[in-house]
């Protein structure tokens, strides 16, 4: 019977207890999976107490949204002013991180805000908070613009020094001050003065932020203040009795705010151990936020994610578990994350968000219900009901979940409370992981901590557990950092292991324990084990949470046996840094691909950028000014910090190396642009010219650079603003040699006949231009009317015409255009004509040349030659000497002579000549002296 019983058990557990509910039929929209299951089917109530039991619940978001528009959001800042958050943190004052934070999350509700959307801040100390100094002030406020005013003065504090007086020294000065972070802790104050910024009426979403850095230690209740101070001391009552009642009511503001459709999401900001998380995570659990551990590093990153949860859709509701048809015999367990009301239903809130386009967040819920049982006997749970509101707000039918039972016994095998933390290392609590670059050390490790304790009412019953092992399911970006467990008792590591495996469908760790647990009426042996896994976190993540484990183990009495353990408490988170590069700068990758450059004295936010939507696993510095982003899916994307030139020679397009020789003229552009927004590129040139002012440029530009550059040119370009390393400019040198400048040839114009060829010389200016190569070029081609010989320079007449001679130097813009000009050398004769009509000669036994009384036309003809002279008669005789013709005068009288041309016997003329005596000559002479041969006369 009792196998038959067990195997019933497990069946039941499989078919009918996990259950799968959805509010929504297209696959496209949101949904939600819905499971609830005790941790265990029976449970053996003690003979003087209560039984204790335990429903999980398990919540998972399914679908996205598309392009829904979320709710107009109410937002109020609560945030701790009190002493403490003088202190520093990381090397940093906790106000200012705080400061900057807020005001990276004002940014983005300021950039993203709609018209009714409302923004409240709420300063708390030892109570709301009404500080001020000068014309400072830390008060309540409202409105983004105010808030960033408020947000300015959060950090604010003054050093001055004091005149005092003493009796045996006499005056002296000490130094004092004044700072706005003073004052006690008061959570409960602070809540309820935010739960009358919502308005009842008014239909939007309403949202807490509240950041504390230390536990409540202030409390004003029923006329009475309770306060913790630092040394131990207290008002109104013992230590504990104050500490107990101002815990209780900050947990009952929490609930009514959970009441209130309030989601509180709490960031305790503070060195691991310093704040009191646990509490934190209850009060926001009650209203279906969640509590958040942060550090410097994250502060920003916190409150940019939560900013844009609430920017995104979001579904909300709760589950609700009637208790009344009981009678008072299931009651809700004390320091529950639920709340019950006055009708005896218990109400635990959730919220997710839908950001658009992506899976929602968080993407799993598991809640523990802890419940008290006064009597024997079968408990059938059959009004658990899943509430929640869509997008816009509007109230859903609920979803009955079916019948969970839980069965309170007499006699039942053993079963193992449990305690499962979250434990991180030594530098980091689990939610501020760190990942130093690309490798994995200790910064990113945590463990998770099991404490079981075995318990049971047996009657006279022994028996031992045996083959005790835990299958523990492991998300996305968690493995197996060693093999070996971790526990102060040793016994228990004798023969244990964990290894990872898949269980499933999915990768979990199977954690043996290599102890047997012996048992009798007077207890366990060993009472309990306490051992820890050590795991590692290998890529950036944020409110990831670890699955629930299971136990399995052999009851010698009962058989196999198996049930839930405790959810785990906090998330797991990781951040990738990177720092080495500036003493006061980091840079960080997260969850969501971003990468972040930060000032780390301040903790202010210099620039994002997210060049890809999935966790970074490792940054790496390459060559010293880039980072190149390694994601969790094998991608990766360079960030540059640097940027990068190229120079050109601008007329061939040609990539110019660092101090290379050109002739340019030369431009330059930028090839690698530093990463983020806000980037400003400015150059500067450097040359014997002198050095130019730093000039203002488009980075996607071609920059062409003055064509009366010569010598060793340096450009240089700096970058301001976004991902820049630093302002040191990047150069690249070029040597621009000079350029001819002027072209001289001479002779000019050049002028020649046909088939002659002269020299010309070619000078080029400047005489110390390193290219002294020309290019001689004729207009209408070499040979067509003149030819150029290059290595002689001598130009050749071909042909009769106009021509051009063009001198180019290479590697300048400088050219000269000469004229030559060739004439052909044989000239026609078209005319021969005499001087005059009638020539007078005097009878002389001379000789008169025959040309000088010729005119030829044109004068420069090649050919004027005579083909023959003729005279009329014999007063005067042609003669013909060495190739000349002469006329001699033979005797008086008149006659005429004849010439013919040889080049043409048309061309010809004849003239009229007369003979005289020497004496009439004489006699003719003018009276003034002149030539005595007129009208022809010679």
């Amino acid at each position: 019977m009792k196998k038959r019983f067990s195997l019933g058990i497990i069946f039941t557990i499989i078919f009918c207890f996990i259950l799968h509910t959805s509010f929504a039929s297209a696959a496209e929209k949101p949904s939600i999976e819905f499971s609830v299951q005790p941790s265990a089917n029976e449970y053996v109530k003690p003979q003087s107490g209560d039984a204790q039991g335990r429903l999980d619940i398990e919540l998972t978001p399914k679908g996205q949204a598309t392009n829904e528009a979320r709710k107009p959001i109410d937002v109020v800042f609560v945030h701790d002013t009190s002493g403490s958050m003088a202190d520093t943190f990381g090397g940093v004052k906790k106000a200012t991180s705080a400061k900057n934070a807020l005001k990276e999350s004002l940014k983005f509700f300021d950039q993203n805000k709609q018209s009714n959307d409302k923004y409240y801040f709420v300063p708390f100390d030892s109570d709301v908070s009404y500080k001020s100094y000068g014309n400072r002030k830390v008060q309540p406020t409202e409105g983004i613009s105010s808030i960033q005013g408020i947000a300015e003065n959060l950090d604010f504090g003054e050093k001055y020094w004091v005149r005092k007086f003493s009796w045996l020294i006499g005056y002296y000065w000490e130094q004092d001050g004044f700072d706005f972070s003073v004052g006690g802790t008061n959570y409960t104050q602070s809540l309820e003065y935010a739960l009358t910024k919502f308005s009842g009426m008014r239909d939007a979403k309403r949202y807490i932020i509240f950041l504390t850095d230390g536990e409540p230690t202030s409390l004003q209740y029923n006329n009475r203040q309770y306060t913790l101070f630092t040394d131990g001391s207290t008002s109104g009552g013992s230590y504990n009795e104050v500490k107990k009642i101002i815990h209780e009511k900050a947990v009952a503001s929490a609930e009514k705010l959970g009441m209130n459709e309030v989601k509180m999401y709490s960031i305790a900001f503070a060195e691991p151990g310093q704040v009191n998380y646990q509490l934190l995570e209850s009060m926001s659990n009650k209203t279906g936020g969640r509590a958040i551990q942060a550090n410097p590093d994250s502060l920003s990153n916190v409150f940019t994610d939560i900013s844009k949860e609430f920017n995104s859709p979001s579904v909300s509701g709760e589950v609700q578990i009637d208790l009344k048809k009981f009678n008072g015999k299931v009651k809700l367990a004390p320091e529950s994350d639920a709340y019950i009301d006055n009708n005896n239903v218990v109400h635990m809130k959730y919220n997710f968000t839908y950001p658009i386009g992506k899976q929602p967040s968080p993407g799993n819920l598991q809640m523990n219900l802890p419940l008290l049982f006064t009597e024997k006997g079968e408990y059938v749970f059959d009004n658990i009901k899943l509430i929640y509101k869509d997008f816009d707000g509007s109230s859903q039918p609920a979803v009955t979940h079916p019948a969970v039972s839980i069965k309170i016994v007499d006699e039942a095998a053993p079963k193992f409370t449990s305690s499962v933390k979250l434990v991180g290392n030594k530098y980091h609590n689990p939610e501020n992981l760190v990942k130093m670059g690309m490798q994995s050390n200790e910064h990113n490790e945590f463990s998770i901590a099991y404490e079981l304790t075995p318990s049971a009412v047996l009657a006279n019953k022994s028996g031992t557990l045996k083959d005790i092992r835990i299958i523990q399911p492991l998300p996305d970006g968690v493995s197996l950092k060693s093999q070996n467990l971790q526990s102060a008792i040793s016994t228990i590591l004798t023969g244990s292991s964990v290894t990872e495996i898949t269980h499933n469908g999915q990768r979990a760790l199977e954690i043996r324990l290599g102890s047997s647990i012996a048992y009798n009426r007077y207890g366990f042996t060993p009472a309990s084990m306490n051992f820890t896994v050590l795991l590692q976190a290998d890529w950036a993540m944020n409110l990831v949470k670890m699955p629930r484990s299971t136990i399995y183990y052999e009851d010698s009495n009962f058989n196999a046996q198996s049930h839930s353990l405790t959810s785990h408490s906090g998330y797991i988170g990781l951040q990738v840094l990177l720092g080495g590069m500036n003493d006061n700068t980091s840079y960080i990758g997260d969850h969501s691909g971003k990468l972040t450059k930060k000032n780390d004295s301040e903790g202010r936010i210099i620039s994002e950028i997210s060049p890809y939507s999935k966790p970074v696993r490792g940054l790496e510095l390459k060559n010293g000014d880039t980072i190149v982003i390694h994601y969790s899916d094998g991608h990766i994307h360079e960030i540059y910090l640097k940027t990068a030139i190229e120079l050109i020679e601008t007329q061939t397009d040609r990539t110019l190396t660092n101090n290379q020789q050109t002739e340019g003229p030369v431009s330059f552009k930028v090839v690698k642009l530093v990463s983020g927004e806000g980037v400003t590129y400015e150059y500067q040139v450097v040359s014997d010219e002198g050095t130019t002012q730093w000039n203002s440029f488009d980075p996607a530009a071609t920059i062409n650079l003055p064509e009366s550059l010569t010598g060793t040119v340096e450009v240089r370009v700096k970058t301001t603003g976004g991902f820049t390393l630093n302002e040191e400019p990047v150069s690249q040198v070029v040597e621009i040699m000079k350029k001819v400048k002027a072209i001289k040839v001479s002779p000019n114009p050049i002028e020649l006949k046909v088939g002659e060829s002269i020299e010309i010389q070619i000078d080029l200016e400047p005489f110390d231009a390193p290219n002294r190569n020309f290019d001689v070029t004729l207009e209408k081609g070499n040979g067509t009317i003149a030819s150029y010989t290059e290595g002689s320079h001598r130009v050749l007449g071909v042909a009769a015409g106009q021509d051009y001679l063009i001198v180019t130097a290479k590697g300048s813009q400088a050219s000269i255009s000469v004229p030559v000009t060739v004439i052909d050398p044989y000239v026609k004769l078209e005319e021969v004509r005499f001087k005059q009509d009638l020539f007078t000669l005097p009878l002389t036994d001379q000789q008169i040349p025959l040309e000088a009384l010729l005119i030829f036309n044109p004068s420069d003809a090649t050919n004027k030659e005579l083909a023959e002279v003729v005279s009329g008669s014999k007063e005067i005789k042609v003669v013909r000497e060495g190739g000349e013709w002469y006329l001699e005068t033979e005797k008086l009288g008149t006659t005429s002579v004849t010439v013919v041309a040889e080049e043409d016997s048309s061309i010809s003329d004849t003239a009229v000549f007369k003979v005289v005596s020497p004496d009439e000559d004489e006699n003719e002479d003018g009276e003034d002296g002149s030539d005595s041969y007129i009208d022809g006369r010679w």
